[in-house]
């Protein structure tokens, strides 16, 4: 067969069509992994260029995108008194305001709210919407702005694609910002409040949707579901049911409706959601987590046209294991899957503790796979 492009090849692995190789899928936050392959130093000036020319290297496809621009850890304080922590490749919430009682969570809320719709209004990046996980848009205040610089990278990746600016489901967005207690105390002494917050975050969600979508650049884009621990899910079905189904249907039919063929990376413990998310209309599920409870084997016995992708484990085979370990395990899931529909990557990323060798050895057992 011809050599696909990268666009080719993930379409037609998403149907089940012969492919002339195996494709890849990841996030590279590893700069050893980057200078290795570029045979140059990263720093805050070259680092966008070589990490598009890493991935474009070893991945099909990239989950989302940030670059050691800063090398120092930094801090961002919010409008509502909320301090984020970042590092380069990822963020979390530092510092939360003082909440004497779920009523001061309530104001917080609503204050978050009004903040929200105001963003749409004015056709403005909400950073209170989204995770500080530094996803691709986290660093702009215009849609303009996000979509210039996205079509930048994606020229510079030269074939491999790019996913859209990540978003999560707003249970999470809620639960990170205001932590699970506090939210859950909001969600039971005042629903009414806690399901506007939900649906704001949702609002805000279609709005960048609408504002973002350009298929022309990648026909792909993902939802972000924190579904479970390594053994349960981290709610109950009737609350999956009643808040976060319905919301993300929403997503997933707004990016549906700009040409989009959406994958759903469900982390964590999934089995019994897997069959609300396909019927809300996902096409693909990821990742293959052996520590959740799943392996290729079962799911493509149970699921036998589902496509699915990332099942290389990075929490302890990339990072503790050895290339040959690592080659026999993506020979295992590629075999274990037919060797159709079936994407390789890293459950989660080639985060810094992921060894060069370990990496090098997935992507190149990977595209050398004999079909």
């Amino acid at each position: 067969m011809a050599q696909l492009s990268c666009r080719e090849r993930l379409l037609r692995t998403l149907d089940g069509k012969p492919i002339d190789r195996i494709a890849t899928f990841d996030i590279i936050h590893n700069i050893d992994l980057v200078e290795y392959l570029t045979g140059e130093k990263v720093n805050p000036r070259n680092a966008e260029d070589l990490f598009c020319r890493a991935a474009g290297q070893v991945l099909d496809l990239v989950r989302h995108f940030a670059v050691p621009d800063r090398t120092e850890p930094w801090t961002e304080i919010d409008e509502n008194g909320f301090v984020y922590q970042y590092e380069w490749w990822t963020g979390h919430v530092a510092q939360r305001p003082t909440f004497d009682s779920p009523r001061d969570v309530a104001d917080c809320v609503e204050r978050d709210i009004e903040i929200i719709y105001r963003c749409i209004e004015e056709d403005r990046i909400c950073h209170l919407a989204r995770q500080h996980a530094r996803l691709f848009d986290e660093q702009f205040d215009s849609f303009d702005e996000l979509k210039t610089a996205y079509k930048r990278v994606t020229e510079k990746l030269d074939g491999t694609l790019l996913l859209p600016p990540e978003d999560v489901n707003a249970i999470a967005v809620a639960t990170e910002r205001y932590d699970e207690t506090n939210w859950w105390f909001l969600y039971f002494d005042y629903p009414e409040i806690a399901s506007r917050y939900l649906d704001a975050l949702t609002d805000y969600q279609l709005h960048f949707i609408d504002r973002f979508a350009d298929a022309a650049l990648c026909p792909f884009t993902q939802i972000s579901v924190a579904t479970g621990t390594g053994t349960n899910l981290l709610y109950s079905r009737e609350v999956v049911k009643r808040e976060i189904l319905p919301r993300e249907q929403k997503k997933i039919e707004r990016w549906k409706q700009h040409g989009y063929r959406v994958l759903a990376f469900l982390d964590g413990f999934k089995w019994p959601v897997i069959d609300d998310y396909l019927a809300i209309g996902v096409e693909e599920i990821h990742p293959v987590e052996p520590y959740c409870k799943m392996d290729v084997k079962t799911l493509r016995e149970r699921y036998s046209e589902l496509p699915i992708s990332q099942p290389i484990d990075c929490a302890t085979l990339l990072a503790y294991g050895t290339p040959e370990e690592v080659r026999s395990a993506v020979v295992t899931s590629l075999t274990d899957a037919g060797a159709r529909k079936i994407i390789i990557g890293s459950t989660s990323e080639i985060h810094p503790a992921v060894k060069v060798g370990n990496a090098l050895a997935m992507y190149e057992t990977a595209r050398s796979y004999a079909l």
